[in-house]
């Protein structure tokens, strides 16, 4: 039965391709316009599921250079994202609906994100989506006790103690969570903590890598994780 269910936000909730491709390459041309990479080389990037310091460090000429100001290449980037990339930004279809059904059946929507959590949020807002997940659900890259998935630190250092402290729910067992994502690095994820899996093949991952890690599920959009999850419920 599944009494969690984990998102994870680009390629999954939400379709960001545009917005994290256009802030990637404006921010290339703020800081270091002699280099700006080519769509291809960054589509490549996000498709790994990789974090916005390790997407921007592949993508510069010289790793050390990079390194020595990666604060100001990450602050920059996410200015870039919040002022011109944030309205290109918007949820898959059926996003409202599936969040909509968990809440009325008391499952707790949890995102994990390798990106900023101020970007998830104001997602979610601007979209009408905030009251579906709580903030304190919400863990990204700089979450104190979390790390990068597919590591499992941001399930078992952030919300597995959050969940029991503030919502009840504790003695959560092996394929009980489920997680919901599109990349090999949330596939990994979900081995981490003992989840299920629900590939995403709509969203920006590789196919040939996600399927050769099977699944537990996957889904052409959002809509067919209702019938998914009430299956998983029993209903």
């Amino acid at each position: 039965m599944t009494r969690l269910v984990i998102f994870d936000f680009d390629g999954t909730l939400f379709d960001t391709i545009q917005c994290v491709e256009h802030s990637v390459k404006l921010t290339f041309e703020s800081l270091l316009p002699t280099h700006v990479p080519a769509p291809a080389d960054i589509h490549s990037l996000i498709s790994s599921g990789a974090g916005i310091s390790d997407t921007l460090r592949a993508l510069h000429p010289d790793t050390a250079v990079f390194n020595a100001t990666e604060d100001q290449w990450v602050v920059r980037y996410r200015e870039l994202y919040a002022t011109h990339g944030q309205s290109l930004t918007k949820p898959y279809p059926g996003a409202e609906r599936l969040l909509r059904y968990l809440k009325s059946e008391n499952i707790p929507t949890a995102i994990v994100t390798n990106k900023g959590i101020a970007a998830v949020k104001t997602a979610l807002e601007q979209n009408g989506l905030k009251e579906y997940v709580p903030e304190d659900l919400i863990v990204g890259d700089k979450t104190p006790g979390a790390k990068r998935k597919p590591d499992p630190a941001s399930f078992a250092n952030v919300l597995v103690p959050t969940l029991k402290a503030r919502y009840g729910v504790e003695g959560l067992e092996d394929g009980e969570v489920l997680m919901v994502g599109d990349t090999v690095a949330d596939i990994k994820f979900a081995a981490s903590i003992g989840g299920k899996i629900c590939w995403c093949r709509y969203g920006q991952g590789d196919h040939a890598e996600c399927s050769a890690l099977d699944p537990d599920f996957d889904v052409s959009s959002l809509g067919d994780l209702v019938e998914i999850i009430g299956r998983e419920k029993g209903i």
